[in-house]
C-alpha cells in the first residue's frame, strides 16, 4: 500500500495532479476541491494516498489530509461505492461536514451529489452512521450533543465557528467550546463578539496544564 508520496507537483488538471518523486512520475486522482489547492511547483508536497489495485489497473487516490484519505477508505466499504463516487463525496464535502452528515443520518444532503442516488445514499448513513459518531466522540464533538447545534447558516454560532478556526482552533474542539457555553446559558442572546471571547476563555482553560 501506498500512504503517502512526497515531491514536486508537476503538472494539474481538474481532478488530478502528477507529482514527481526522484524522477518518477505518479498520477494521483484527487477530489477537485483538492487538487486546486496543488498548483505545479518547485516545492516539494505531501500527500496522502490510497492505492486502488484492480485486474488491469493500478490507480492512486490522494487527498491534502489523512482525514481526507481516512474518509475515503470508509466511504469504499460502503456495498456499491467505488471511487468515482467516493471522490464525488469528498469533491462536495469535507471531511468534517461528511462525518456530521453521517452522523446525523441526513441522507437527503447526500442525493444532491453526483453519482448518489437514494439508495446509495440512505445505504452510506445506514452503514456509516455508528463509525461517525463514533468519530465524532473521538474529537471531542459528543453526539449526543449534535442535535443541539443550531443548523441556520449565518447564525451566531456559525459565525462563531469560523472565526475559531480562522484563529487556528480545531473545527472539533471551538465546536465543543461553543455549544457548552450556549448550552450553560440557554436564555442568552448572544452577539458575535461575546460568544467568541467566552469561547476563547474556555479554550484557553481547557489547554492549561492541570496541577
Amino acid at each position: 500500500m501506498i500512504g503517502q508520496i512526497m515531491g514536486r507537483v508537476l503538472d494539474r488538471w481538474d481532478t488530478g495532479v502528477v507529482v514527481d518523486v526522484n524522477g518518477l512520475g505518479y498520477e494521483i486522482h484527487m477530489p477537485s476541491s483538492c487538487a486546486a489547492k496543488f498548483p505545479p511547483s518547485e516545492k516539494d508536497v505531501v500527500i496522502y494516498t490510497h492505492l486502488v489495485w484492480r485486474e488491469d489497473t493500478l490507480s492512486l487516490y490522494g487527498f491534502e489530509s489523512k482525514e481526507g484519505r481516512d474518509m475515503f477508505r470508509l466511504l469504499l466499504q460502503v456495498s456499491g461505492v467505488g471511487p468515482r463516487v467516493a471522490m464525488n463525496v469528498l469533491s462536495m464535502l469535507g471531511p468534517d461536514e461528511l462525518i456530521d452528515i453521517l452522523a446525523k443520518g441526513e441522507n437527503k444532503r447526500l442525493q444532491s451529489i453526483h453519482g448518489v442516488g437514494k439508495k446509495t445514499a440512505a445505504r452510506l448513513c445506514v452503514d456509516l452512521k455508528e463509525r461517525a459518531k463514533g468519530m465524532l466522540e473521538q474529537r471531542g464533538a459528543n453526539y449526543a450533543d449534535v442535535a443541539f447545534m443550531p443548523k441556520d447558516e449565518g447564525n451566531v454560532y456559525n459565525d462563531a465557528l469560523s472565526a475559531l478556526i480562522n484563529l487556528g482552533y480545531k473545527k472539533g474542539e471551538a465546536s465543543a467550546a461553543i455549544r457548552n457555553i450556549m448550552k450553560q446559558h440557554e436564555d442568552a442572546d448572544w452577539s458575535l463578539e461575546e460568544l467568541v471571547r467566552a469561547a476563547l476563555k474556555a479554550l484557553v482553560r481547557e489547554r492549561e496544564p492541570r496541577k
